[in-house]
């Protein structure tokens, strides 16, 4: 649930086509982060998820770090100016 919260979030605040919260065909529209699916880190393709850091204690993965050293696996988001997908880490 918590993705998709962020998701909807991004979509809202990357609108650089200035057209609606997504891209490409208003038919079938891609948000920022929808555009990049099942990317988390560098490497990425379909199956693998790319290369992230991992938990010590708890073997989770992650690849960012926020308040209090808590850890979070954020998705990609299409950079507008590339036109690719782009990693936090």
């Amino acid at each position: 649930m918590i993705i998709n919260i962020a998701t909807v979030l991004a979509g809202a605040v990357t609108n650089h086509f200035n057209t609606g919260y997504f891209q490409g065909d208003a038919a079938a529209p891609l948000e920022a982060v929808s555009s990049c699916p099942g990317i988390y880190g560098k490497g990425a393709y379909p199956g693998f998820p790319g290369e992230l850091l991992v938990d010590k204690t708890t073997g989770a993965c992650y690849n960012a770090r926020g308040l209090n050293e808590r850890e979070f696996l954020l998705p990609a988001m299409r950079y507008p100016v590339t036109g690719s997908c782009k990693t936090v880490m």
